[in-house]
């Protein structure tokens, strides 16, 4: 009995951070949704290309939650049991309130500009291997 009720108060607590993952990954793609259009004015990131080519990637907010999927696998990957902690503690610190909005932080700034930069890695091997010019993200 005691055992039982010692994985249930362990299955409760892993819920909750899981709860708490989900919200900050939802209001961290929000913030850095507001972060690019006050810094460029729309939802997308332009990549110029050799020969003067230019690629677009429209983000949206579930594009923007998949690369923080993306970023909370690869913390799976690294510090394996500890990393739901890991990741609650950093979202946590990604996002602090002014007034009544939601920004990021330094931290959070610096984990969306490093997915941003995988997209932007991405399309250009992509442009070098002959594939598509157009990037969207999937639906």
């Amino acid at each position: 009995m005691l055992q039982q009720t010692f994985y249930s108060c362990v299955k409760q607590r892993s819920n909750a951070v899981n709860n708490t993952i989900e919200t900050y990954r939802r209001r961290i793609a929000i913030a850095a949704l507001h972060r690019m259009k006050r810094k460029t004015g729309g939802y997308c990131i332009v990549i110029n290309h050799p020969k003067g080519e230019i690629q677009t990637v429209d983000i949206n907010q579930d594009a923007m939650q998949k690369l923080l999927m993306r970023f909370e696998n690869n913390a799976r990957a690294e510090f394996g049991i500890e990393a739901s902690e890991f990741l609650r503690q950093t979202y946590m610190n990604s996002l602090d309130i002014n007034g009544h909005t939601e920004y990021l932080t330094e931290t959070g700034k610096m984990i969306v500009d490093d997915l941003l930069g995988e997209i932007v890695t991405y399309a250009r091997a992509q442009y070098k291997a002959g594939g598509t010019k157009q990037c969207q993200p999937s639906k």
